[in-house]
């Protein structure tokens, strides 16, 4: 068997997230990631990157479940050593993961089941394994998992990680901590609640008294563990559970999380108090009393009803604490999506009140007047951002990325247009107002002196230029703060936005439709300053199809839409084997950064909707719905950022831009019409 550390040396996609909906528990963010890589010879599912209180930080990973059978002296790993493995969920609305992993060795030929849980009232999770194999034999199992508090490009890199071994009412438990953040783990079976060997190591240390849990276990592979009882450092942990001989076990395994040692001990024993039956139940009943609050899957078909649902509990679970929305739990290469992007949490929030969840629209919005710029902030460009929203935060509220993008200052406003026309709440108009004002006047601001935006960021954050969909977001947003500013009374500076929003309209195509090797098309920027193969302004871009809906700035039945949708069907566009266009040809953004065939379900949900709303394809929203998006999910059904060139999933699964454009695709199928259209051009 392999020798290798315990932490991932290739992305994860995260095949499955789950969190509680509401109290305690909607601190908690978990994933799970399904491998089927035959390269490495990784089959197996795990769960990995775990966050408590603050959802762009993990407090551990990698939770790995080692099998050691004495009879044939070999120790199998859930991830590395399993044939095969499934995850999936308990139903759409009920994120219980279940992780299986089947084995076929020499006297270990069996499954290890895992099911998870977040306790509601309680901010920890809670475990049951299942092991049942064809033979007896004498076994131990083993838990370890890496702890992930210190370390991170975003953390002091001076932060201290201290583990160490207690005991507490007759439970043998690991704290962990980095001084502000409490992990307690204990484990229980049949009363026993001791463990049977315990390791606090270093990660990546293979040999010598320092080595990790990992080295001692599965590396060593002699079912025994030398205990250490502390450490300071970059840590992992493993703690075994002899079940003597047999061919079954059940056993318990809980986390608790706390502001201090106490409160994480308190919550991991009180898990294991309650089990793993009652975890379920208050669980699955709080997912099933929130989804009776928004919509349910709204057509006759069960398989689309589920993916609507799952989509929706999807994003609730990415909903942090901060009332922000987390653009995906996962963690590709060296960075991390677990930001919130403003752009990202307008369609979300879209997605969000046509579904009826006002509760989390309205919490997305309060997030967005929380973190907008209202200082005298000048970027690192020299532009004065009043008004404006940063590229990306992290769920502190804390700038991460800080370009200019007319996406993330139009849509903000639009989004604020949009909930107050679904809920009709003049409260909510008003509440929200000055911010929207702000981002508005800024826009005011911007204009070029030509009669268009002056230079942004591109949506895909590679290009600096007349962005196409950069520029329509701000028309857009224009447009719907006229309609609040009428609301408001505040007649006259509605005209004023409504009579910019026109000049720029009146100007698009001039700056954004332009010839390209695969004909005349809107394409990703006019005059970029960013070098790209293709060119920015001579390449088609899917985010193009954005103008049409939601932004409602070119006509569905354009010629220009037209020509971009014929350039769509090229090869180099669009992948090979399913219907499934990506952001742009030529597109380097991959796991191997290099061209690969494949699409974003994203980019083939907003041409789709073109195709339909221009008549050009009437049955193109019903295909993606019914259809296409199902070869798209992973095994626990969420959709991914990508897709490779037969629709399997390619990366970065659970995008939650996806599920919601997946979302509202069903929304304009079932209604008949496209939901969240901004503001058209006319005054009436």
């Amino acid at each position: 068997m392999p020798v290798e550390s315990n932490a991932p040396s290739v992305p994860s996609d995260k095949d499955a997230i789950l969190s509680a909906p509401r109290e305690e528990g909607a601190n908690v963010l978990l994933t799970a990631n399904r491998y089927d890589n035959p390269d490495r010879g990784r089959h197996g599912a795990i769960i990995e990157e775990t966050s408590a209180f603050r959802s762009d930080i993990e407090l551990f990973y990698d939770l790995h479940a080692l099998a050691w059978n004495a009879d044939e002296g070999h120790t199998l790993d859930a991830r590395d050593d399993a044939i095969e493995s499934d995850v999936s969920y308990a139903s759409s609305k009920v994120p219980e993961i279940t992780l299986e992993n089947r084995f076929d060795e020499e006297g270990s030929t069996g499954t290890l089941t895992q099911r998870v849980v977040a306790s509601v009232d309680t901010c920890g999770l809670l475990i049951e394994i299942d092991a049942e194999f064809e033979t007896v034999a004498e076994r131990t199992f083993y838990t370890v998992a890496d702890l992930g508090i210190h370390g991170h490009d975003h953390e002091d890199p001076n932060a201290v990680q201290e583990a160490f071994v207690m005991e507490r009412d007759g439970a043998e438990l690991v704290v962990a901590t980095d001084g502000d953040r409490w992990l307690a783990l204990a484990q229980g079976r049949d009363g026993d609640r001791g463990f049977d060997g315990r390791r606090i190591g270093h990660t990546g240390v293979t040999e010598g008294p320092d080595r990790s849990a990992w080295a001692d276990i599965y590396s060593g592979n002699d079912g025994f563990v030398d205990d250490t009882e502390r450490g300071v450092g970059n840590l992992d942990v493993g703690v075994g559970q002899y079940v003597g001989e047999t061919d079954a076990a059940s056993w318990l395994t809980a986390v608790g999380f706390g502001y201090g040692e106490d409160a994480a001990v308190e919550h991991a024993l009180r898990l294991l108090d309650r089990g793993y039956e009652s975890e379920r139940e208050s669980f699955a009943t709080a997912w099933e009393e929130w989804h009776e609050t928004v919509s349910d899957g709204p057509t006759d078909d069960p398989a689309v009803n589920e993916l609507y649902e799952r989509s929706l509990t999807a994003m609730k679970c990415a909903q942090d604490g901060c009332c922000g929305v987390i653009a995906g739990a996962f963690k590709p290469s060296d960075m991390t999506y677990k930001f919130i992007w403003p752009r990202d949490q307008v369609i979300i929030t879209q997605a969000l009140i046509a579904a009826g969840a006002e509760h989390e629209a309205r919490l997305a919005l309060r997030w967005f007047d929380e973190n907008q710029i209202t200082g005298d902030v000048v970027d690192d460009r020299g532009i004065d951002r009043h008004g404006t929203w940063w590229q990306n935060y992290y769920v502190t509220g804390e700038a991460h990325w800080r370009a200019l993008q007319l996406d993330q200052i139009g849509g903000p406003i639009y989004a604020h247009w949009l909930v107050w026309q679904e809920t009709g709440d003049d409260d909510l108009l008003d509440a929200h107002y000055e911010m929207s004002r702000r981002a508005a006047e800024f826009l005011l601001s911007y204009d070029n002196g030509y009669g268009f935006p002056k230079k942004h960021q591109d949506p895909w954050e590679e290009i600096w230029g007349h962005s196409t969909e950069g520029t329509a977001a701000a028309i857009a947003g224009l447009r719907s703060m006229g309609e609040l500013a009428d609301a408001h009374g505040d007649e006259g500076f509605a005209e004023e936005c409504r009579e910019r929003a026109a000049v720029w309209a009146n100007n698009f195509e001039k700056y954004c439709f332009k010839s390209t090797p695969y004909g005349d098309a809107f394409v990703t920027a006019d005059s970029p300053e960013t070098p790209s193969d293709p060119s920015a302004d001579a390449r088609p871009d899917a985010a193009a199809f954005m103008t049409v809906w939601p932004w409602n700035v070119v006509d569905s039945d354009s010629d220009s839409v037209a020509a971009t949708l014929a350039a769509a069907d090229d090869e180099a566009w669009v992948a090979g084997d399913s219907p499934c266009l990506g952001r742009y040809p030529g597109d380097r953004y991959t796991p191997t950064g290099t061209v690969e065939d494949g699409g974003w379900p994203l980019c083939e949900a907003y041409a789709d909707a073109a195709r339909w709303l221009g008549g050009r394809d009437p049955d193109a929203v019903a295909d993606h719905v019914f259809e296409d998006a199902h070869e798209w999910t992973t095994t626990a059904g969420l959709l991914p950022e990508r897709v490779d060139g037969t629709g399997q999933v390619r990366w970065n699964s659970n995008l939650q831009w996806s599920q919601a454009t997946y979302l509202l695709l069903v929304e304009n199928h079932v209604r008949n019409k496209a939901f969240g259209l901004a503001p058209d051009g006319g005054t009436d």
